[in-house]
């Protein structure tokens, strides 16, 4: 709730519009209807909808609390269908409207002890594109990006042992934040806003049996 509420701050200092801040739950259906009917009341319509929360855990498939897998499946691809489902209604009544979707490399590219993590964003892959071939007609845009490394607390929330190398590799979010919004402002269906991902993306697609063999040997070392 603090950082909401610096965050909301922030955007007024830089010269935004003042924000409207509601902590929300987005795994729970009741807290989405709520959020959404506050949006409505504050400013009559959503444009855009970015669906952006993320939750992920680091460490072998094995060892996890389901439960743990649970709040995952429920945030990173519930959430988005109950975001979608509660804004997609008006913005069809009015013929237009932005639907943005923030995968991850993950969901082009299975990354090893994130397997419930990689399996989300692979459903969300499917979820916009679904979605694309269905609301085109009726004017409203889908926007899928799958961004590779970025810098913020997610590795360290996640508990991944690799947070130095993730930093170093990483692009700020400021980054990613401007290739999201570029690639809207174009029309673009699908985005993967780094370079290093978009190379392993292809090497997967092309080469299947050697980054197979690769990825098992790294493996090893995690």
């Amino acid at each position: 709730t603090q950082a909401l509420a610096e965050l909301g701050s922030a955007i007024e200092e830089s010269g935004g519009r003042q924000p409207l801040v509601v902590p929300c739950d987005i795994g729970d259906l009741a807290q989405v209807s709520a959020l959404h009917a506050e949006v409505e009341a504050q400013w009559g319509r959503a444009d855009v909808l970015i669906n952006n929360a993320g939750r992920g855990y680091y460490h072998s498939f094995a060892d996890a609390d389901v439960r743990e897998y649970e709040a995952v499946v429920q945030t990173n691809l519930l959430g988005a269908i109950y975001c979608t489902r509660a804004f997609l209604p008006g913005m069809l009544a009015r013929g237009r409207g932005r639907l943005v979707f923030i995968s991850s490399i993950a969901g082009e590219f299975p990354v090893p002890k994130h397997a419930v993590y990689s399996a989300t964003k692979f459903a969300l892959n499917g979820l916009a594109e679904s979605l694309d071939y269905e609301l085109a007609p009726q004017g409203i845009g889908v926007h899928l990006v799958g961004p590779g490394l970025v810098h913020t607390e997610f590795a360290a929330r996640a508990g991944s042992k690799h947070l130095p190398v993730q930093k170093k590799f990483a692009k700020s979010a400021e980054e990613v934040a401007t290739a999201i919004a570029d690639a809207v402002a174009a029309g673009k269906h699908k985005s993967v806003p780094d370079a290093a991902a978009h190379l392993l993306i292809k090497l997967r697609q092309h080469l299947p049996r050697l980054t197979r063999f690769v990825f098992r040997r790294v493996c090893r070392r995690l």
